[in-house]
């Protein structure tokens, strides 16, 4: 939000309870800006994650060779919940006009939008179909049937962004749903005549994804709200933001800055209300001056009706990037898909004897039955939904777990995927003729050795940061000899003989 539009103007400008008739002096007011500072001051690590996401996005578009328009593949499918979070009932909108809402996201991100027929001539080359669509959930964060909507009567009267507090449960809200798989809008009344705002990639994961003032959600006759955003380009707007994009202002300080897309004109600062003709506010800019029709302006529902092509390119490099694991997402499929983790950290990597606890992390409809198979391990075979799994020998083996609900089923495969070790130091063979094979338990690692003679002359000396190294004594004389092996769990000596 720019610095200098002022409370003080928009109380004038917003005279009812919602906002004013007179749509001449309403000023559309994103809290997005704002928004992201209270996040950054929240969160220290936040703008380390929005600078990470940005370099994958320039790296995602210039590995297309161009980086100005990022090559289509396919159409990507954003799954979408709804939560609407309500104090009276005059908040707690219809789903009618929900489902008013989703097929303006539809529109507008696939130029399908009645109204582009209104973008100028000299525009008209850069507008472009993002390739995005929008589908409301059929399975929900449990995996069980749901319509893509929740409804949470709340005893607070409004919402601020900077409490954020309609996106909490704890806090008179509603919990996100895993932002992996759906993307959340909520829908309230916001304070402060803020009529939306939305996460930026990078932001924490449970406040992520977009909230709307519940007058600005769809379009007539399901938006009854006599407003100038009463169109839906709110929501347009915010999921903007959402996939990365800033104001086509850019930082609103001078004409030299940008939002970043190269076939958006610069403009100084954002356009209300509804202009008309040409309208220039940076010399330097295109001949047609302002691309006040875009969506990530500040202008009046009607007068917005495209994305750039670059814009459009933008958003899918940081769905490629940041936003990946949503391509993933069954939860507008009817589908499941098996997928499991353990309770280790990093890796699979256990010592003989050992126990590892496995997880059930499959997505899509909840699964009914379970069928793992475990190589190597005690037991072999569980129907248990969370199995524990003792492995008594080293080795590597695989790992298998079937999913179903009776209808419908999938397996996940993960080959050589536990890794056994010894539980305790072994060199062998011993007695050796070429190679030492020197071998600690999992999680340690051997740093040092040295081969040493029976007169305490060091005769092989070798350095190494693995948990396993392969000494090659094929130059060295056949005797007795001692390895002093220092690693992460100390320094022993252990006794050799290498014969020929």
């Amino acid at each position: 939000m720019r610095a200098f539009i002022l409370l003080a103007i928009l109380a004038w400008s917003f005279t009812l309870p919602g906002f004013a008739q007179e749509a001449k002096h309403v000023q559309r007011n994103c809290a997005t800006d704002a928004y992201t500072q209270t996040l950054k001051a929240q969160n220290p690590e936040y703008e380390q994650l929005q600078q990470q996401a940005e370099q994958a996005v320039q790296h995602a578009l210039k590995q297309q060779g161009n980086t100005q328009y990022l090559r289509k593949a396919t159409t990507i499918t954003i799954p979408v919940v709804f939560h609407v979070v309500y104090s009276s009932s005059t908040e707690n909108i219809s789903d009618e006009q929900l489902l008013s809402q989703l097929d303006i996201l539809n529109a507008d991100f696939r130029r399908k939008n009645a109204d582009a027929v209104n973008t100028p001539s000299y525009f008209a080359p850069f507008a472009g179909d993002t390739e995005i669509e929008f589908c409301l959930a059929t399975t929900d964060s449990n995996g069980d049937p749901t319509s893509g909507i929740t409804r949470t009567q709340t005893t607070y009267d409004s919402f601020s962004y900077t409490s954020d507090n309609v996106k909490y449960s704890s806090r008179g809200g509603k919990d996100a749903w895993s932002r992996d798989y759906y993307l959340n809008i909520w829908i309230c009344k916001v304070d402060d005549n803020i009529i939306g705002y939305a996460t930026t990639p990078g932001a924490p994961a449970a406040a992520d994804g977009v909230v709307l003032d519940y007058r600005t959600v769809g379009a007539p006759p399901f938006n009854t709200f006599k407003t100038q955003y009463n169109l839906g380009r709110t929501a347009t707007h915010e999921v903007g933001h959402w996939l990365g994009l800033r104001h086509i202002w850019g930082n609103g300080s001078s004409c030299q800055d940008s939002d970043g897309i190269d076939d958006t004109p610069n403009q100084l600062g954002e356009n209300n209300g509804c202009p008309s003709g040409v309208s220039i506010s940076c010399n330097d800019s295109s001949p047609y001056g302002d691309m006040y029709q875009n969506y990530m302006d500040y202008t009046y529902d009607a007068c917005m009706n495209l994305f750039t092509q670059g814009q459009g390119a933008y958003m899918r490099a940081v769905i490629a990037t940041s936003r990946a694991s949503i391509l993933n997402s069954l939860a507008c499929s009817g589908t499941l898909r098996s997928e499991f983790k353990t309770a280790l950290t990093g890796d699979t990597l256990i010592v003989a004897d050992k126990t590892i606890q496995f997880s059930d992390a499959s997505t899509g409809v909840r699964p009914t039955a379970y069928y793992w198979e475990f190589e190597g391990g005690v037991p072999a075979i569980s129907t248990e939904k969370n199995p524990v799994v003792k492995y008594p020998q080293p080795g590597v083996f695989d790992v298998k777990l079937t999913i179903s609900n009776g209808s419908m089923s999938s397996t996940e495969l993960k080959e050589n995927y536990v890794h056994v070790t010894v539980n305790e130091l072994v060199v062998y063979p011993n007695p050796s003729s070429d190679f030492i094979i020197i071998e600690q338990p999992a999680r340690i690692l051997v740093r040092n050795v040295q081969m040493v003679n029976h007169v305490g002359q060091v005769v092989l000396t070798a350095e190494t940061r693995d948990r396993v190294l392969r000494l090659d004594v094929r130059d060295v004389p056949a005797g007795i000899y001692f390895l002093r092996l220092t690693s992460t769990n100390g320094t022993v000596i252990k006794k050799v003989s290498v014969v020929r």
